[in-house]
Order: C-alpha cells, then structure tokens, then sequence
C-alpha cells in the first residue's frame, strides 16, 4: 500500500474505532448471516493458527477465539488494536490472541510461516496492491493451508448508493472496492502462488430486510440457487489453498 494510502486508511480507522462496539458488535440476523457464511468458510478447529487481516472492530476475531484457535490479529489502525485489546481483557482465551499493528499488504511484523489458515472480512478492497498482499499472506502459510476472505461485490448496485449518500462512507477510502470484480481477484490468488481459488457470492438483501424479516433468511437460500442474479448479490466469498 502506498504511503499516502496507507496514511488515508489508518487516519480514517483510527477516527472511527471508538464507534465499533455500537456499528460492529451488535448481534443482530445480519451480522450472524454474515459470521455463519464467512466462518464456515474458514471451518476453524481448536489448536489451529490463524492470521486475521485487518480485524478492525473484532467481528471475527472473537468468534475465532471461541473455535479454540490462535489468533494473530493484524490491524494498520493503532486505535483499533487499543480497542481490540480492551475488548477481549477478560476474555477466557486471551491468552490465544496476538494484537499486531502492521500493514496487511507487507505483514512485515509477522515473521511466522506455519498460520493454517489466513482470513479477512472487508480488507483486501482497502489495499492497492492485493496480488502482493496475497503473496505475503501466502508465504505466511505453511502447505496445506487455506486463505478465506469476504469482500464487497462491485456487480451489486447497494454499494455504489451506500458509499455515496452514508455519512459514515467514503469514496477516498473505499474506492478499492472496484477492484474486487470476481475474476480479476481470482487472478491475483493464482498469480500470487495459490493452488486455487473458488468465489462464490452471497448476500442478497441489504441488513435492514434481514433484521426486519425473519423469513428473508429462507428467501436468501433459494435465490442462491438462482445462477444469474446470486451473480449480483453483496458480497464475494473467496476461498484458495495453498499446495
């Protein structure tokens, strides 16, 4: 990440880490639709280590945590690592939990190369260059391992309308997410030494439906099914391995 980008993006997180536990951590049908998919992904098991990119507000770092697994949680934000930390101070697994404040595009603080898996919800649309942020997030695993990240789906029309007229949005720190069309960031998982990489999407009605309306839950499965429009849907779900 260049260097004025990288000062946007931390600038930006820094300013806005006081607001996590009110816009991240509520546990609401979203939220837990969003954990479900993205966990199962990961498939975490107890022992394991895993590297977390961009951790931010500890959606997934937490619940990381409670599969048993050691988690290193990376975040370029000094004040979200700081709210990270008070968050989990008497969690029963923080002994589990690393809290590193380094760049997820060089991962130069995390020396280790044997993370069984590397995850990250929301990150890689942030960094400029995501084939050398994949590269480093691959020699950080040993063989055998599995990469899993969410990210916006720049074929949904929601994000365009949502990044424009949010107050808590912007276009300066957002833009990257018309990188993330499906195929390209394939590519880049290839490119960058991965043995494969599926993408699949989900997520097809925006939060407010799902908290409102329980039976949207069922609605989502079966549109899924549906080729063309899952096509559309929010967000993608990248998963490679590493041979």
């Amino acid at each position: 990440m260049g260097s004025d980008r990288r000062e946007i993006q931390r600038k930006f997180y820094d300013a806005t880490a006081d607001e996590y536990r009110e816009n991240f951590q509520q546990v609401n049908p979203y939220f837990t639709f969003v954990a479900e998919r993205f966990l199962a992904a990961v498939a975490p098991r107890p022992g394991e280590r895993v590297l977390e990119l961009g951790a931010s507000g500890g959606r997934f770092t937490v619940p990381l945590l409670a599969a048993g697994c050691h988690v290193t949680a990376v975040d370029i934000s000094p004040r979200s690592i700081a709210y990270l930390e008070r968050l989990v101070t008497n969690h029963p697994l923080r002994g589990n939990l690393t809290l590193l404040e380094d760049d997820a595009a060089t991962l130069e603080k995390v020396p280790a190369r044997d993370f069984d898996a590397v995850v990250g919800a929301h990150i890689l649309h942030h960094l400029d260059d995501v084939e050398g942020a994949l590269r480093a997030a691959w020699a950080r695993l040993r063989p055998g391992g599995r990469a899993v990240f969410v990210e916006p789906n720049p074929w949904n029309p929601q994000w365009y309308v949502q990044v424009t007229i949010h107050p808590g949005r912007s276009w300066r720190v957002e833009r990257g997410l018309l990188r993330m069309w499906p195929r390209g960031v394939r590519r880049a998982f290839l490119r960058a030494g991965f043995a494969g990489c599926r993408v699949s999407t989900f997520g097809c009605f925006p939060p407010f439906v799902l908290n409102a309306v329980p039976a949207s839950r069922a609605w989502e499965a079966a549109l899924e099914r549906v080729a063309p429009l899952a096509r559309t849907f929010t967000l993608n779900l990248f998963s490679a391995g590493k041979a």
